[in-house]
């Protein structure tokens, strides 16, 4: 492949600052050494990347990045008694570059190939590097670990990226909260509608300017300021409180869920579920005035969140059933088993709460709105009954109403919702899982799940996640999870992984050309607990 006119103008105006020298004993195929001038020292830093040129071999460039140095050697003529002269040495750098790939269109690819000894070196400004890399986008994130200058930033108006769902990865004290939260204001900036399922209470101060004056130093370097998000509103379930006074309350309503997605949920055993089967389909055919004749109008009753709201039942009503259905209860049927799950329930004072509202996503789902759930004193089964609800809700209304803006859901701690030990009886959520976000990403409605435990998370989840910001693990089982389903981040990035500091993180993502190591920028907004 000969050079094309098109390739050499781009090394026209770059600074060269050395060359490929001859391998050594110890090369490897994925790295040559640079020898370069002492006076280009600031070239040569370490994670720097620069582009090589290889005229004389089949490829017409390389993209490589500073991994080891600068070695600094020097060599002359020998004098009397071993001695160098001055006037005779030759002063210069090496440094070992690690080959990013070769260059095609503008892109780095991957290659079987490497430069030959001699091609020029040359540096590349961080706008070429964000070319290369795809870094260009409207939510700013962050900056390339190591180069301040570079910032990284995600497309909120690419398909390929939120609406293809977001994987947030790290150990305790990681920096994933201030990832999530970075996400959230940027999301939000983009004109998504935000809501979060907040287990921990982090984020329901995000309406205020983060207090952090070391943060907000470090907020100067990507030319931003502390500001809290302006349209923010947070909810809590019913029975459950929150540190907010202006926190609104809502009811479940179990006719909102499905029977299955229910029996999963209150980890019914099979005669109770049958039971539950049985009492719900009684209650819908008496209910029912007429058959659905679509899915969308099926949905339709979701999303009438009203206190007046027709229901074809409620808990109230599911235990009459079941009460009188005790006498008939048998091994293969567990009417009294299930009024006990159903009882619990209701002491919970969560369900079907006369004259409150149910979740209404109709509210939430306003451009640049961020809408937090607290979740914090709620029980398991209450947290991942709102997670449900909000999935199925939010789901219903991209299907009845396409002109709803980009909506982003954010699962916290999403290994409590659905774990990898719980899958096999927990098919009914997954499916529903996998129909909101395959579905749902022609709508614009994507999800974010964090986890500090991805290892307990199925395959699934990893399979929906086509973007990943993964913090430091240490688990041996966490690092597994992530290395078994993330094809494009290389052994070298996996190896690192449990040394990065708080903040850093590998960046994997189709807009991305490849994965790279990043620096989260701080959050501009209040989240509570971050000290």
């Amino acid at each position: 492949m000969k050079n094309t006119p098109e390739h050499d103008a781009r090394f026209q105006d770059a600074k060269l600052i050395g060359q490929v020298a001859w391998d050594g004993a110890t090369a490897t195929s994925e790295r040559v050494l640079l020898r370069a001038s002492v006076v280009n020292r600031r070239f040569v830093e370490r994670n720097q990347y620069v582009c090589i040129k290889d005229e004389s071999g089949p490829r017409t460039g390389f993209l490589a990045r500073v991994v080891n140095g600068p070695f600094f050697h020097r060599s002359g003529a020998p004098t009397v008694a071993g001695m160098t002269a001055s006037n005779s040495m030759e002063c210069f750098l090496l440094a070992d570059l690690e080959i990013q790939g070769e260059l095609v269109r503008g892109r780095a690819r991957d290659t079987n190939s490497r430069p030959a000894p001699n091609s020029p070196v040359f540096a590349l400004s961080p706008e070429e590097v964000a070319g290369l890399h795809g870094f260009a986008g409207d939510m700013l994130v962050g900056n390339l670990s190591g180069q301040d200058d570079l910032l990284v930033s995600l497309q909120s108006k690419n398909k390929g990226v939120l609406p293809r769902n977001l994987g947030i990865f790290g150990t305790v004290g990681s920096g994933k909260s201030n990832t999530s939260q970075v996400i959230i204001e940027e999301a939000a900036r983009a004109g998504w509608a935000v809501i979060v399922v907040d287990v921990e209470s982090e984020y329901t101060e995000m309406d205020q300017p983060s207090d952090d004056a070391a943060l907000a130093e470090r907020l100067e370097q990507f030319g931003l300021t502390p500001a809290g998000v302006n349209d923010f509103h947070v909810f809590c379930p019913a029975s459950c409180t929150s540190d907010r006074q202006d926190a609104e309350s809502f009811t479940l309503r179990l006719a909102d869920f499905d029977a299955s997605v229910i029996a999963e949920l209150l980890q019914v055993s099979v005669a109770e579920r049958n039971a539950l089967f049985e009492c719900i389909e009684t209650l819908l055919q008496k209910s029912r005035p007429k058959v659905t004749t679509s899915e969308t109008e099926g949905l339709q009753p979701l999303l009438d969140a009203s206190p007046q709201a027709k229901l074809p039942f409620t808990l109230k009503t599911l235990r009459e059933r079941t009460n009188e259905r005790a006498p008939r209860t048998s091994e293969a049927i567990d009417f009294t088993g299930l009024a006990a799950k159903l009882t619990w329930l209701t002491h919970s004072e969560a369900f079907d709460q006369v004259n409150m509202p149910s979740l209404d996503p109709v509210r939430m789902l306003a451009p640049g709105r961020v809408s937090v759930i607290d979740v914090s004193v709620a029980n398991d089964v209450v947290k991942n009954m709102v997670t449900a609800d909000l999935l199925r809700k939010a789901f219903a209304l991209k299907m009845t109403r396409p002109d709803t803006p980009p909506t982003l859901l954010i699962i916290e701690e999403a290994h409590s919702f659905i774990s990898r030990e719980r899958a096999q009886t927990m098919q009914a959520t997954l499916h529903m899982l996998r129909n909101v976000t395959r579905r749902g990403r022609k709508r614009w409605l994507s999800m974010a799940f964090v986890s500090q435990q991805p290892g307990h998370l199925p395959p699934e989840i990893f399979e929906l996640c086509n973007t990943r910001i993964v913090h430091t693990l240490r688990s041996t089982h966490n690092l597994d999870a992530l290395m078994a389903t993330t094809g494009d981040v290389g052994r070298d990035l996996w190896n690192r992984l449990p040394l990065l500091g708080p903040g850093q993180a590998v960046l994997s993502s189709p807009q991305l050309h490849r994965s790279v190591i990043m620096s989260m920028r701080p959050a501009m907004s209040r989240r509570r607990f971050s000290q």
